[in-house]
């Protein structure tokens, strides 16, 4: 399966060659899948079907599958023109990822190193991040109906995943929340990348604040009302019907992601936005 969702309006670029309203493209397990270059594309190759190209031109990241075989030329030619590769297993984790060159925009990335030098920069950041994920755990209980008293991070998820279960059973609820979150970590670390955050692994990568996993955190609270919405719909149509509700696919996840992707980017500027707006204040 290959969804792929390229806009077909003239774009403008960065200076990476990322476009700005580039859209990602998705890879989902196939062993007879292989990924080369082809001048200026991917091009994506099965047997017995004819190869499709996409320009790279067009892509902003790319999710694939851990089966599908990738050449080196074209894993290259991503990383130089700033496209993040993100590997994802089976399970639907991710297992390896690739980053490229981070885009010019470097205010984010600057003020960053800056504030990290402050003795008390871990406490500080982890006091914003809490404040913050306080915040959108109470606008997340707010759509969904949580009662007040339970809107904190901690009983609100137990609420959500609690409904998820209802709607969806145990292993479905797992998987479309993990996915989803997979997803939105694509996003925001191609975001973060965007910002000039990437090329120093102890910002982007494993050091301290684990920045890409804490945004993405942020951001899954506004996720999850869309999530269980769309939930709720499937339980309710096979009642319908009088059938059993149907597990979800992880193509069906990547379109209900994708459908709100104008709001995931709105959403995710928001979050750095004022995580930018913070550290000037405190620098």
């Amino acid at each position: 399966m290959i969804v792929q969702t390229t806009l077909k309006n003239p774009q403008r670029r960065h200076s990476t060659g990322v476009t700005i309203d580039s859209r990602p493209l998705y890879l989902a397990p196939s062993p007879d899948t292989y990924v080369s270059l082809d001048g200026p594309a991917l091009c994506v190759s099965r047997e017995e079907r004819a190869p499709q190209l996409f320009p790279l031109q067009r892509l902003s990241r790319v999710v694939t599958a851990t089966d599908i075989g990738w050449s080196s030329k074209a894993l290259l030619a991503c990383a130089e023109r700033g496209i993040s590769v993100v590997f994802m297993d089976e399970r639907g984790d991710v297992a390896a990822r690739l980053t490229g060159r981070p885009g010019a925009r470097d205010e984010l990335h600057k003020r960053l190193v800056e504030f990290l030098l402050l003795p008390q920069a871990e406490g500080m950041y982890g006091y914003w991040f809490r404040n913050y994920r306080r915040r959108a755990a109470h606008w997340a209980g707010l759509k969904l109906e949580v009662p007040v008293a339970q809107r904190d991070p901690i009983r609100c998820r137990d609420q959500i995943e609690r409904q998820a279960k209802r709607h969806a059973g145990e292993i479905a609820a797992q998987q479309t929340r993990q996915w989803m979150r997979t997803l939105a970590f694509g996003w925001m670390q191609a975001h973060l990348q965007d910002l000039g955050i990437g090329a120093d692994q102890s910002l982007g990568q494993i050091g301290r604040p684990t920045l890409a996993r804490d945004l993405t955190e942020i951001l899954m609270w506004y996720l999850e009302p869309a999530r269980l919405g769309w939930l709720r719909s499937r339980q309710l149509a096979a009642k319908r019907k009088g059938e059993p509700v149907r597990a979800p696919t992880h193509r069906e996840v990547v379109y209900l992601f994708e459908s709100r992707a104008i709001r995931v980017s709105e959403r995710g500027r928001e979050i750095t936005g004022t995580l930018h707006r913070w550290l000037i204040h405190e620098t």
